[in-house]
């Protein structure tokens, strides 16, 4: 099989990714690359790093994560309007120190660092602000884990990179896995109006990429705090690519 896989990270809730990578290794898939974007990239990188430890890193970070990156931790826009704070944190200016040093506090905690390169098959994307483009990260994983799940509401962006997710969605690739947000809201207040202005564009990329891919597996969760039913939900997604390929 020689595919290119292409994971979302929007929202926290693909650190279950981990599932998906079990169930490719149980199948004993080899020739496949994984285009990982936002926080995708952190089970992938975990997963190639030690496969044997990465789902126990996973769980152990779980909930420092929610607090770490709270604005993206519910693929929900009607949960994102209920908190009144989102505006009010896109038009206040982020100290780009501080917001640097709270993300380095947790890749330094949970991410080992390697060079990208001797990882075969793994492209780990951020959008670089600066060039106005999208771009494949490579060197230290730290830094490249970084620049991958700046979160701009929560973040200012490092060295002019955040999240891909936050811009174009996902990367392209034959085959897309994304999770499907909640989409379903009536706008009443200037949060509503502003969050679906904000993610309007993504979501029509991320369309337009589907369109495109030879197969697309979308994926909705009923519970959006549990890892272990999250990585077994990826886990099932696993199963169902390889039987359709």
């Amino acid at each position: 099989m020689n595919l290119q896989i292409s994971l979302g990270g929007d929202v926290i809730q693909y650190l279950g990714v981990v599932g998906l990578l079990k169930a490719f290794d149980e199948a004993g898939l080899k020739d496949i690359q994984i285009n990982c974007s936002g926080f995708s990239c952190v089970p992938v990188l975990l997963w190639y790093y030690n496969k044997n430890t990465a789902y126990n890193m996973i769980t152990r970070m779980w909930e420092e994560a929610f607090k770490a990156f709270p604005s993206a931790s519910k693929p929900s826009l009607k949960e994102l309007a209920k908190s009144f704070s989102i505006l009010l944190k896109m038009q206040k200016r982020i100290d780009a120190t501080s917001s640097k040093e709270k993300i380095m506090e947790f890749v330094d905690k949970w991410i080992p660092e390697i060079k990208i390169e001797n990882i075969e098959n793994l492209k780990i994307y951020a959008y670089n602000l600066k060039e106005s483009k999208e771009e494949v990260l490579c060197g230290n994983s730290k830094e490249a884990i970084a620049k991958a799940i700046v979160y701009p509401i929560d973040f200012s962006p490092i060295d002019s990179y955040i999240s891909l997710s936050w811009v174009v969605g996902i990367p392209d690739g034959d085959v897309i896995i994304y999770l499907d947000w909640d989409k379903d809201i009536q706008p009443q207040k200037a949060t509503h109006y502003l969050l679906i202005s904000t993610f309007s564009r993504s979501f029509e990329l991320v369309k337009q990429k589907k369109a495109k891919a030879r197969l697309y597996i979308g994926i909705n969760l009923k519970n959006y705090r549990d890892i272990s039913a999250i990585s077994k939900r990826f886990y099932v997604s696993g199963i169902q690519l390889i039987s359709s390929c």
